[in-house]
């Protein structure tokens, strides 16, 4: 049986050519925006062509990258989800990121494969805005920007609304997983990549099984090169084995805490200091765009530096962040130098690129 033939869209059942057509028709309700082209693109691929799916990397840790993922593969990966999350033909989903990527593309792809009842938006902007307030939702993935400002704007509303989200394409603040405390809705982060087909890894970040690892979904397992580096091991994919740059804890091999890129560790005073742990604790407290990277150091070897978006570096405003992270970072790890960027580079999904 052909797995793309047929997608429910709002409780309507589309098949063969009527799936091509409905989305010409969400290309025109845009208004032609482009992130309506790439969906329509999306879904004529899927349901018209038979081979693999051209996909491209993200461009977060290293230059992007064009990808053919099997069909097979893209089947394999759903049905995971569905096990994981306990989807079922019918449930009502969101659709609320750009399918430029793995992340939307792999929405697309459940519902067509699982039966889910799909229903999209405009991915630009906020989440909320883009629903009216009775409808109801069975699973969504979102980044954790967008659940952050839903839950700034109507904490109740989103329990109302969600009952499953999944946060992915970055790591998730102190303060986020903090707002989630309480939260009906359960909000799980993904550990995964466009390679191993979206997540392959799950932590639960709020609810009576609240944790700090990654637990593995399937028969997916882990083990750790000589850098202290994740490898994934993916029996339900093509490529089987998947050697990342990401460090971990490794607890066995179903289980890790991730601590950080090994690109971006600083070895500082014989310590190593992953800037993504420090970017937890200070993402939402500190009010620029901001980063942590190393430089060299005569006496620790690397210093800890904290880069700033921000065009006046005035030494006012300076002194008041560094008085912030003095209540959220350990001693070793405050930035012994501040360095001010009118503007970062970023990946063309929103990612600041750590140039110095």
């Amino acid at each position: 049986m052909d797995r793309f033939h047929r997608i429910i869209i709002d409780g309507t059942a589309y098949e063969g050519a009527a799936v091509r057509r409905k989305a010409t028709e969400l290309h025109a309700a845009s208004g032609g925006a482009s992130w309506s082209v790439i969906l329509e693109t999306l879904l004529t691929d899927l349901s018209l062509h038979k081979g693999p799916l051209a996909v491209r990397t993200s461009g977060t840790t290293s230059p992007p990258k064009a990808l053919s993922i099997p069909r097979r593969d893209l089947i394999a990966s759903a049905r995971l989800t569905a096990e994981a999350f306990k989807l079922h033909e019918g449930d009502r989903s969101l659709l609320c990121l750009p399918c430029e990527y793995i992340a939307g593309k792999m929405m697309v792809v459940r519902a067509f494969v699982i039966g889910l009842d799909l229903h999209i938006v405009d991915p630009r902007g906020a989440v909320l805005e883009n629903l009216r307030t009775e409808d109801r939702f069975r699973f969504t993935a979102m980044v954790p920007l967008q659940l952050y400002r839903a839950i700034q704007e109507d904490k109740a509303r989103v329990e109302r609304q969600f009952d499953t989200v999944l946060l992915g394409g970055g790591p998730v603040s102190d303060a986020l997983i903090e707002d989630l405390q309480g939260l009906r809705t359960r909000v799980y982060l993904g550990y995964g990549s466009t390679e191993t087909i979206t997540h392959v890894a799950l932590r639960q970040l709020n609810g009576p099984e609240r944790s700090t690892m990654f637990t593995a979904l399937g028969d997916i397992t882990f083990a750790r090169d000589e850098r202290g580096c994740l490898i994934v091991h993916t029996p339900h994919l093509t490529v089987k084995e998947h050697v990342t740059n990401d460090m971990v804890d490794l607890l066995d091999n179903r289980h890790f805490r991730w601590l950080g890129r090994h690109d971006n560790v600083i070895l500082s005073g014989g310590k190593k200091i992953y800037p993504e742990q420090l970017e937890a604790k200070t993402s939402g407290l500190v009010p620029y765009p901001h980063f942590f990277a190393a430089f060299p150091d005569d006496k620790l070897g690397e210093g800890v530096m904290l880069v700033l978006e921000m065009s006046d570096p005035d030494e006012k405003v300076v002194q008041e962040v560094l008085d912030i992270l003095k209540d959220v970072l350990d001693e070793h790890e405050l930035p012994r130098r501040v360095m001010a960027r009118r503007l970062f580079e970023r990946t063309p999904n929103g990612k600041v690129i750590r140039a110095v």
